[in-house]
Parts: C-alpha cells; structure tokens; sequence
C-alpha cells in the first residue's frame, strides 16, 4: 500500500505522475501531477483540507493550539489578529483530522493516557447567570498532549453529559 499516492481527483486513476514543482509564499515547495488517464493536472494539495489556505500554517498551528488549550473565540481573534470567522473555518477545516490524529495519540502514547473533563460556561447574546445560561461546553481533554477527545456544547444537562 503506496501511503504517499496522489489518485487522480477526477477518474481515480493511480497512472499518475509528477509534472512540475512550485513555490508558494508561505508553505514552501509543492508538486503538480499529471493523470495520464483523463489528462488533467492537479495540485498536491487539491480536495484536502489545508487546499486554499493562504496564512503559513504554523500560524494556523499556533492559534488553534491557543483555541484547544481554552482561548475564547473572541479572545483568539483579538490576541492573534485574525476574523473570528477564519478562525471557524479552520477549525471546521481541520476537523476531519480528528480521527487521524486520535489514532496517533493512542500509538504515541499507548501506555499512559490521563483523560481530563471539564464543563465551560459561555456566553450566549448577553451575560446571564450561569443556571440559566444555554451556553455550555464539555471538553475531554488528554492530560500530557492537551489534545481534545471531544467537545460538545448546548445546555448544561443530562444529554450533554452523556454525549460527551
């Protein structure tokens, strides 16, 4: 099994070949490949989710590191000079790695895991006290490499707890 194939996006075809390298400003050197089978050329990076991303991801890096360690969105956007909605759209990106990097937690770490739990309370349209508040959020959390098991938000109850 080749870990490292690049099947054509649009008929699958593993008679693919690299054809030219470029340069880009902020994420070093990439491949464009050919598909000999629908003759098409297409990007490395096409259909995954760091395509179009234009910030050096170890920016990127940085400020979701900044996020899963407990950061507010406002606070994020506010320290690290960026839209809050470009800080959603990378978590929403990079979510499909989850599993990925779930599966080398465990093999880097297999023997000793301490898993962490925690509930958030957060604001929702305006300050309330938090026994009426509709914003609540439970994060699992590994212990040693801070990484999120799962987060889920909604009202603190039974459902959420259990979803968690």
């Amino acid at each position: 099994m080749d870990l490292f194939s690049h099947p054509c996006p649009g008929c699958a075809s593993n008679d693919v070949h690299p054809h030219t390298c470029y340069s880009t400003q902020t994420h070093g050197t990439r491949t464009v490949y050919h598909c000999r089978g629908c003759d098409i050329y297409y990007s490395e990076t096409l259909a995954t989710p760091i395509a179009g991303l234009t910030p050096p991801l170890s920016r990127i890096i940085k400020i979701l590191k900044a996020r899963s360690e407990g950061m507010s969105l406002n606070a994020t956007a506010r320290t690290f000079n960026v839209s809050k909605k470009s800080v959603i759209d990378w978590e929403r990106r990079l979510a499909a790695l989850k599993p990925t990097l779930m599966l080398y937690s465990v093999l880097h770490e297999f023997i000793h895991q301490e898993i962490e739990g925690d509930e958030l309370y957060t604001k929702v349209d305006k300050n309330v006290p938090p026994s009426v508040s509709e914003g609540w959020t439970i994060v699992l959390m590994e212990r040693g490499s801070r990484f999120l098991w799962e987060w889920h938000c909604g009202r603190k109850d039974k459902q959420l707890f259990e979803k968690a």
